[in-house]
């Protein structure tokens, strides 16, 4: 019921930030300092921010951007993790050890650190959104692939396979890979959530896409001087994120729990 539960709401947040970006008729980069700071209203359900733009749709646009971002990070680590993790699992020796020191040199890294060096060097934007969280985001899913190779390495099964001459490579593809994907897929539910909030917190320090483009923590960072004012300026994504989070947070525990 809870998997249930957070995939419901996942989805619907996916839909009101896919379609309504499509079925508005308001532009959500399209300044209009004619409608500046307008109250809810049948033509703007949630009103307009400082530049006249809709707010539900500028919502729902940012969210678009966040959520691609952190999917597609979380995609990348996955992948680069469930390698590292696999290798280390199935050869064991040398690259093990260079698993477990790779692993504690990206977790003493400090994240917000390092992002902040990369944008004195890359500049605000995506890139340096991906080059400061894909590498030290892979770790949590390697760790937990090595653990589950190793597990299924040990099976009796895999190791009359093993007897009879079979290749590692054989071996990972055929016997390990199937116990593998339900914890890799575990680790990146949950890593999704994680990427989400990173992203978001950098956006909202200036590290995330520069203007036009926006993402919820860059509306939150530009509601910031009229967080008195006009307080749903910086309501509306926050509570976007909000769900958002709670929703992926249902589905990563019912992943646990299965």
């Amino acid at each position: 019921m809870t998997r249930r539960g957070g995939a419901a709401l996942f989805a619907a947040v996916v839909l009101f930030c896919l379609l309504t970006p499509l079925l508005s008729p308001h532009d959500p980069y399209r300044p209009d300092l004619a409608r500046v700071l307008l109250p809810p209203s049948a033509e703007h359900w949630l009103g307009t921010d400082q530049a006249g733009r809709d707010l539900l749709t500028r919502t729902a646009a940012a969210g678009r951007a966040s959520l691609l971002f952190a999917l597609t990070v979380t995609a990348v680590t996955t992948v680069l993790g469930s390698a590292a993790g696999a290798v280390a699992g199935l050869a064991r020796g040398r690259p093990d050890r260079l698993l477990g020191f790779a692993a504690m040199g990206a977790l003493a890294v400090p994240g917000l650190t390092l992002a902040l060096a990369l944008t004195g060097v890359m500049g605000a934007g995506y890139g340096t959104l991906l080059a400061a969280l894909v590498p030290l985001g892979w770790v949590s899913c390697a760790l937990a692939v090595r653990t589950a190779v190793r597990q299924a390495a040990a099976a009796d099964y895999v190791q009359a396979t093993r007897s009879i001459g079979a290749s590692g490579f054989y071996l990972l593809r055929r016997a390990i890979a199937p116990q593998v994907i339900g914890p890799a897929l575990t680790v990146a539910s949950g890593d999704t959530g994680r990427m989400l909030a990173a992203a978001t917190s950098l956006s909202f320090l200036g590290v995330g896409p520069p203007p036009p483009d926006v993402d919820w923590g860059g509306m939150v960072n530009e509601a910031v001087p009229l967080l008195v004012a006009a307080p749903q300026l910086a309501l509306a994504p926050a509570l976007a994120l909000t769900v958002t989070g709670l929703a992926i947070a249902l589905m990563a525990d019912a992943l646990r729990g299965v």
